[in-house]
């Protein structure tokens, strides 16, 4: 297992890069620091300016800030921009329409990844999951900009069943009005690799990672939310990734979660969990010795069957299903990977270099 070069650009530009995703192994999409969003063919150089983030109203809250921390997400010719922890995002779909705007409530946004999740149904169709507030995400059919979920209700499945049930057993200390509406932050949303679910790594009051399932035909057809819960723990926006499309996977430090075997030594884990019918049930634990996977990004890389680690503090490591480091770069640094792909990008200042995992 080897990571291998194998593009380095440096730009001749007066602007610097903000944000870079790659949308096939030869092509990158960039937001510069102007708010222009461009497309650069590797083969050829070729740069092309695609749309720009700014917006011609004005806002309350300044609107997109170019300057802070953004996500690039691609499918086929679509691309959406958004700032991660504030209100703002654009999605740009080629020979349709050059920019549609997105924004979302403004409650705790700072600390609440903008969710946005895009994918294609069974006809092709691409489709857009994104969040509209705090415990509010939306469905958009992205060919005639349908929100497909408008009608959908913020009250889970049994709100009012849970509620009588809760009350019999404790008394009814606030008279406020019930089923009281969805009290979930959805976070980042990961696709299933079938394209039936997603997962938001959210949060609930406590407050805790609180991370959650939900059935992508379910969500836009029935009026109540049904979700299926994978874990609540510490809040510590830990990485999770799919394996399957019934296996996810959880980074866990057992010391964060008082597990009283554990002591200061205690590796990290991986925590593997099954989809079922109506629940997420916990299949194994594995141990991860040598590898801090707190604050970091995990991917499933399908091609070579492991789990890549990326962070600042560790680099890139590739890890087993069953634990194993089967390689450690601390020196490596990764803006971004793409696990379709294959590839890391990195950049700095007007330098961008992509790097390929071999086995």
């Amino acid at each position: 297992m080897n990571i291998k070069q194998s593009t380095s650009i440096t730009f001749n530009t007066d602007e610097s890069i903000k944000s870079t995703a790659l949308s096939s192994p030869n092509e990158l999409i960039m937001l510069m620091s102007s708010g222009t969003v461009i497309r650069y063919t590797i083969p050829e150089q070729k740069v092309e300016s695609l749309f720009t983030i700014k917006s011609p109203f004005s806002h309350s809250d300044g609107g997109f800030d170019v300057d802070d921390q953004s996500t690039i997400y691609t499918l086929n010719s679509v691309i959406v921009v958004v700032n991660d922890f504030k209100r703002h995002g654009v999605v740009h779909y080629p020979d349709k329409y050059n920019s549609l705007r997105l924004w979302r409530g403004e409650y705790h946004v700072e600390i609440t990844k903008f969710p946005i999740a895009l994918f294609a149904n069974d006809e092709g169709v691409p489709h857009l999951i994104y969040g509209n507030d705090w415990n509010h995400i939306q469905i958009m059919n992205l060919d005639t900009r349908q929100i497909l979920t408008a009608a959908k209700s913020l009250i889970e499945e049994g709100a009012e069943e849970d509620h009588v049930a809760f009350y019999q057993k404790h008394e009814e200390t606030n008279k406020l009005a019930w089923p009281r509406p969805y009290d979930y932050f959805y976070g980042r949303l990961e696709m299933s690799p079938n394209n039936k679910h997603f997962l938001s790594a959210g949060w609930a009051w406590g407050s805790s990672d609180s991370y959650t399932i939900y059935n992508v035909q379910d969500f836009i057809e029935n009026p109540r939310i049904s979700e299926r819960s994978i874990y609540s723990w510490e809040h510590d926006d830990r990485a999770v990734c799919w394996i399957d499309n019934q296996t996810i996977a959880v980074a866990v430090d057992p010391r964060v979660e008082d597990d009283e075997t554990a002591t200061k030594d205690s590796p990290h884990q991986l925590h593997f969990y099954r989809l079922m019918d109506s629940t997420v049930e916990l299949d194994r634990k594995v141990d991860i010795h040598g590898v801090n996977l707190i604050h970091s990004e995990i991917y499933f890389n399908k091609e070579l069957h492991v789990i890549v680690v990326v962070s600042d503090e560790i680099g890139v490591a590739v890890v087993s299903l069953d634990g194993v480091i089967l390689l450690n770069q601390p020196e490596m640094k990764a803006n971004y990977y793409n696990p379709k792909l294959n590839r890391f990008v990195h950049t700095e200042n007007k330098t961008i270099t992509i790097h390929e995992l071999a086995s």
